[in-house]
């Protein structure tokens, strides 16, 4: 069963992305929602950066057209540069996502803060580093995950002080909200002990891609129920 879960971490896990952002699309063909319009944007994004990212994969081989040498000798051949680009949209469309259902200004203003500030600081980087091609932002693991936690916990507090809260099972943003922090709480320790048992440790490398693989299935699945059962209950 492991060493299935493993071969196949990488269809399951597409296949799970694929069904939230399927989902999500489902839900605003049934309800119009500008503001989870976003967050639905963002789980196609990510099924998609995820299919562009295989081509890493594709460049393992040893084929003789000029054109695939060429890629594969580029700064292109990692998929460094695709991620970098797919962290710098997310942090902004969820920012944009948590602003949106947000109603008090001081976290509106904390939210968008967040975002240019985080935008700016990406932007320098990148512009005056080689590093682009090479890393992501440093600590951009920790980064993302306290930035995107702020997101929820500005969501949570201010769902407890409305009326909302004796609905709060209606609400897909529940759902997703719930799903993103335990994602963030969950994976970023992984991350960021990866870089010390990675090299050593068979047995760290195997819990790592199962927990991970484990940690998607739930995040995105919990998104999908989110939406059907938000559907659904909007019927009753």
């Amino acid at each position: 069963m492991r060493d299935f879960l493993i071969d196949n971490y990488s269809v399951i896990t597409k296949s799970v992305e694929f069904i939230a952002a399927l989902s999500g699309t489902i839900y605003l063909k049934k309800n119009k929602n500008s503001v989870l319009k976003i967050f639905v944007v963002y789980l196609w994004l990510t099924f998609i950066v995820e299919l562009i990212g295989e081509y890493t994969g594709i460049l393992q081989n040893n084929y003789d057209y000029e054109w695939y040498i060429n890629l594969k000798n580029s700064v292109f051949c990692p998929n460094t540069w695709l991620y970098n680009i797919y962290t710098f949209l997310s942090i902004g469309l969820l920012g944009i996502f948590y602003s949106g259902l947000l109603s008090s200004k001081p976290f509106k203003l904390i939210i968008r803060s967040i975002v240019l500030i985080y935008s700016i600081f990406s932007l320098i980087y990148y512009t005056f580093t080689d590093a682009f091609f090479v890393m992501g932002l440093p600590f951009d693991d920790i980064l993302a995950s306290v930035i995107v936690s702020i997101y929820v916990i500005l969501y949570f507090i201010e769902l407890m002080k409305s009326e909302y809260i004796l609905l709060y099972y209606r609400l897909p943003s529940f759902y997703i909200s719930v799903a993103l922090l335990l994602w963030y709480l969950c994976v970023t320790p992984l991350f960021i002990f990866n870089e010390y048992f990675r090299a050593v440790n068979t047995d760290f490398v195997m819990f790592r891609y199962l927990l991970l693989l484990f940690i998607n299935i739930f995040t995105y699945l919990c998104f999908a129920f989110g939406f059907w059962y938000s559907l659904k209950m909007s019927k009753q």
